[in-house]
């Protein structure tokens, strides 16, 4: 999918204090620390840490342009006069609002004249009629007329073309092939090749067991017809095999389908929203010390679903369709964001408002301290502490993938809105991993990809037993490096937003106040433990170089993995894109 990029031009007021300066480093102040210019400030907001005294000086940036600034405290002047003015001659004073010689008439709606700034005027006082008691044209959507309150018209009331059906909005014309999503297409991958998942007339292609890809609807596909067994963990019909010395849960009780979703001081339904039931070891994940630090409860959300975007997801027009972002297991799954999420509608449903997250900024979470939360750490855990050998001899303490250090430090090491929670448990006999499904949606996208506003989702796990593996869990592997990966923002999936993923004005987008920025479809993220360890689980969310601008994540349906992955397989454990 190729959506164009939505670029907006706003002109914002930035405060410089430049007298009186502490420790901060203020833009616009000489020389004085890091220079950001209006190309490179997300949300076009200068934040002031530290401030002891000054005069301030107001201006007006435009951030299109290379810093210019305008002086905002002169009003501007055109070289007329509005007021009356007065003849120096006679003395006589002339208004031209009253000056008769200058004015004209009042219009008068109902005489039958189009007057001033009347659109209509049919002689009468009636309304409905084509024209109303106030002489503005009678809006009808599909009369090929833009009346007042409508967007557009076509001319008529069909959704499909130029114009939408009520006239609201101007739409484009899908054409199969162009890469972007527009309906009545449920995929268009920019081609017409039949049988690579999007067909030639935009419609997903079914899925097919076993032909080497996860699609969906299938648990596992390995592409062989084997029916589980030794080392052979996905039976011939996509269904996942646990082979007998794997002691995981073969059905996983649902612990999510009652939670009062208005009840924030029960945080445990954040931890059943995911799928972490707690019950038995033969039917759910065992959790121990959860906790869930969030200050601000509108930060975070358990919803039964996400956005207003819904498909055909099992191809079949006599069943309802279904919302793209529905829980993937049970009735409920959990949102965090580095913003505030609207609280469920009566459909236990969190419906944005167009774009809102673009200004969705601050919540209550905590700014500082500038760390990552215990066990958590930005520095390289690989190579026993040296770094240079991603997710290989682990020190059991920072982060073994080393993908985390340099996007840390390219942020400034500066952490904002910061929500996170972790558990511990122990792994069953036999089990070599365990995975997650989440969304990422971020109003970042496009204009600050490579750049220090990059948000983090950070999944991270501690394996203290031989050979264990202690870091971050939620990397992408390096398009530029096989062996290496990128911690999870914006710039790692950009190409995939810019293709499979969803943005600009795709309709998937829709209800998610994410428009002419990016969302996700479902990935999977796995993680690769030894069976029987006590580990150690977190999940952490924060805006990074300022507050400005949200980014949200979706987590939920937390399993155990028998087959597990190999964390020195950079594109075996980690994130695993969606087919």
């Amino acid at each position: 999918m190729g959506p164009g990029m939505a670029r907006m031009d706003m002109r914002t007021v930035t405060l410089f204090v430049c007298l009186g300066v502490g420790s901060a480093a203020l833009v616009g102040c000489g020389d004085a620390g890091d220079q950001t210019t209006g190309s490179n400030t997300e949300g076009q907001t200068t934040e002031v840490d530290d401030v002891t005294s000054g005069p301030a000086v107001t201006s007006t940036t435009d951030p299109e342009t290379s810093g210019e600034t305008i002086d905002a405290t002169s009003e501007p002047t055109t070289g007329t006069t509005d007021g009356p003015t007065t003849d120096a001659l006679t003395g006589t004073t002339t208004d031209p609002d009253t000056d008769p010689a200058t004015s004209e008439p009042d219009p008068e709606c109902g005489n039958g004249v189009v007057e001033g700034t009347e659109q209509c005027d049919d002689g009468n006082q009636d309304g409905d009629d084509g024209c109303e008691n106030n002489c503005t044209n009678t809006p009808v959507c599909g009369n090929g007329a833009v009346d007042v309150g409508e967007v557009c018209d076509d001319g008529n009331t069909v959704d499909g073309d130029e114009c939408s059906a009520d006239c609201s909005m101007v739409t484009k014309i899908g054409e199969c092939g162009d890469g972007t999503v527009q309906d009545p297409e449920t995929c268009d991958d920019g081609n017409n090749t039949p049988g690579d998942g999007c067909e030639s007339d935009c419609t997903k292609t079914p899925a097919m067991c076993p032909n080497g890809v996860l699609e969906p609807g299938e648990q596992c596909d390995d592409g062989n017809f084997m029916n589980g067994g030794p080392d052979d963990f996905c039976k011939n019909d996509c269904t996942t095999y646990n082979p007998p010395t794997c002691q995981a849960p073969g059905m996983y009780a649902v612990c999510d389908a009652d939670l009062d979703l208005a009840d924030k001081a029960d945080k445990s339904n954040a931890q059943k929203a995911m799928g972490l039931c707690d019950d038995l070891p033969t039917n759910s994940v065992l959790v121990n010390d959860f906790q869930f630090d969030a200050a601000d409860d509108a930060s975070w959300q358990v919803a039964k679903g996400f956005g207003s975007y819904e498909y055909d997801h099992d191809m079949d027009p006599q069943t309802p369709n279904k919302l793209l972002y529905s829980p993937r297991e049970g009735q409920s799954m959990l949102l965090i964001s580095t913003g505030r999420i609207k609280a469920p509608n009566g459909d236990g449903v969190v419906v944005e408002a167009i774009a809102s997250q673009v200004g969705n900024n601050n919540n209550s979470n905590p700014d500082l301290p500038n760390t990552m939360p215990a066990p958590l750490s930005d520095l390289v855990g690989s190579n026993n502490g040296g770094g240079g050998t991603p997710f290989m001899m682990c020190d059991g303490v920072n982060d073994c993938s080393d993908t985390l250090s340099a996007q840390w430090a390219l942020g400034t090491k500066n952490p904002d809105d910061k929500l996170f929670f972790k558990f511990k448990t122990k792994v069953p006999p036999g089990t070599f991993g365990y995975k997650f499904d989440f969304v990422f949606c971020s109003s970042e996208f496009p204009e600050y990809v490579g750049k220090k506003f990059n948000d983090l989702l950070i999944a991270w796990q501690v394996d203290p037993s031989p050979g264990g593996y202690t870091g971050n869990v939620t990397f992408v592997p390096n398009p530029n490096d096989p062996d290496k990966g990128l911690p999870l923002t914006i710039t790692a999936l950009q190409d995939y937003f810019a293709g499979p993923g969803y943005s600009g004005q795709e309709p998937q987008l829709a209800g998610t106040g994410f428009q002419n920025h990016a969302c996700s479809d479902w990935f999977t993220a796995k993680g690769g433990v030894q069976p029987a360890a006590d580990i150690e689980i977190g999940f952490f969310m924060t805006d990074m170089g300022d507050s400005n601008l949200a980014t949200m994540a979706i987590l939920d349906n937390f399993r155990w993995d028998c087959e597990g992955c190999v964390p020195s397989e950079v594109d075996d454990c980690g994130i695993q894109e969606p087919s």
